[in-house]
């Protein structure tokens, strides 16, 4: 149906304009529609057409409320009007209002019970209201009027992804590519089901066949993002990030596989319009987190440093973004500023050893060396286990002079991690200011190993 409603509103405006000449389609405004419509709805207040009409020119215009407004008094004359309630509903679904976008479609099957397009809109209100069990019946519904309703499959599949049933997720996703083989998005939609079961290798598949019929599918440049940071791919990662966030630029899609809340436009370059999507909806900066790690991985570290001052320009309630920004800025020894991302952090993170233990060597170096050790030891107390604590305790004493007392921190924290790099590296370097060369060489050689 919604690809209905323009053909219908051109009709419409045909319809309205068949008695005008040397008149330009063009140069019609919607001030101007609407005139000719009250000047109809003046004569006869009740003409269904002209109600309908209306409806449609706020709705194509994309001015929601007063769409359904109209619809509403289109629907005192004829209750029976399906378009009206199928205009009611795409509305509240645009305005976010799912339940009452849900509400709406029931009457919309109702009314046309053997209608499978209705019933697949229906099932997508539901599923975005979290009433997965009724979405799946609607859904079901359509399927079963229409086998051959590759949409409706797809829709299928991603209501089951938000269940997490998986193995039937990609079932539906199969039968909407074998039904429509050009259509990138059900191959992205696949690409995630696939990441879900760490199936690296076809989500990467299914992501460069989305991206062979439409470069700009920006789902699976991030499914491909996704695919290769968890092979270890950092570089490769941040290239299929980055595609993605190139092709915002050229595309109007709901960014991340259909986020509730934020629409990205192509009038919008692709990195302020990822500004705009967090801004939006903190909820969605996971990604862009994503990329601030493999900017981490790849030593990058100033660009991701960067990364998150503007990501807390934004969202500085972000207490996670606080948290990395710490650690980040203890890598480019900022620690200033990494105590000051600690602090904040600690706002909402009070207990969390990583903050604490972070916060105490950006300190130490500062020069506080009891807040220091109070605050690295709370953290141990709470994670006995955390290597990254004993790394920074170690630091800090051999920052102090207290080698002995740092190489004991290091060994206990590779008792807990004995494949840690930078706890090799910085034992082999207290034991080179100590004269002990041969264990020196032999902890640098374990940091390049990681053994």
């Amino acid at each position: 149906m919604k690809k209905l409603l323009p053909v219908l509103f051109i009709l419409l405006l045909v319809i309205a304009c068949s008695g005008e000449e040397n008149e330009s389609v063009d140069t019609i405004t919607i001030d101007d529609l609407l005139k000719e419509n009250d000047f109809i709805l003046a004569e006869d207040s009740g003409n269904i057409t002209a109600l309908q009409f209306r409806s449609l020119i706020f709705f194509n215009d994309k001015q929601y409320p007063e769409a359904i407004n109209a619809s509403e008094q289109c629907l005192k004359v004829d209750p029976t009007c399906s378009l009206c309630w199928h205009i009611i509903g795409s509305s509240w679904g645009f305005l976010n209002q799912p339940e009452k976008a849900a509400e709406a479609f029931q009457k919309v099957v109702a009314l046309d019970p053997d209608d499978p397009i209705q019933y697949n809109i229906q099932g997508v209100a539901l599923s975005r209201t979290g009433d997965t069990t009724g979405a799946v019946h609607a859904l079901e519904k359509a399927i079963q009027i229409d086998p051959r309703y590759a949409a409706a499959w797809n829709n299928l599949g991603v209501t089951y992804f938000g269940m997490d049933d998986i193995g039937k997720a990609l079932e539906a996703f199969d039968r909407a590519i074998a039904l429509k083989p050009d259509e990138p998005e059900f191959y992205s939609n696949k690409g995630y089901a696939l990441l879900k079961k760490h199936d690296y290798s076809g989500a990467l598949s299914s992501a460069k066949t989305a991206r062979n019929i439409d470069m700009t599918c920006v789902p699976a440049w991030f499914v491909s993002g996704e695919a290769q940071f968890n092979q270890g791919n950092f570089k490769d990662a941040f290239y299929s990030f980055d595609g993605g966030f190139n092709a915002q630029s050229n595309s109007e899609l709901w960014y991340y596989q259909g986020s509730k809340n934020t629409q990205i436009t192509s009038d919008l370059q692709a990195m302020d319009a990822y500004y705009s999507a967090v801004a939006s909806n903190v909820r969605f900066t996971g990604l862009w987190d994503r990329t601030t790690v493999i900017q981490y991985k790849i030593k990058r570290y100033q660009d991701t440093l960067d990364l998150y001052d503007q990501i807390l320009a934004i969202t500085p309630d972000y207490p996670a973004g606080w948290k990395n920004k710490g650690f980040c800025a203890i890598k480019l020894s900022r620690f200033e500023s990494a105590k000051d991302a600690y602090e904040r952090a600690m706002e909402s993170f009070p207990n969390d050893p990583d903050v604490l233990s972070g916060y105490g060597y950006a300190c130490g170096i500062l020069g506080d060396y009891l807040k220091a050790m109070n605050n690295i030891n709370k953290a141990i107390e709470l994670e006995p286990a955390s290597a990254s604590a004993y790394l920074y305790k170690g630091l800090t004493y051999s920052y102090y002079g207290q080698r002995e007392d740092a190489i004991s921190a290091y060994k206990k924290g590779l008792e807990y991690n004995p494949h840690d790099a930078e706890l090799f590296e910085a034992l082999s370097d207290v034991q080179f200011k100590n004269g002990d060369t041969l264990g020196g060489i032999i902890n640098s050689v374990r940091a390049i190993i990681g053994f």
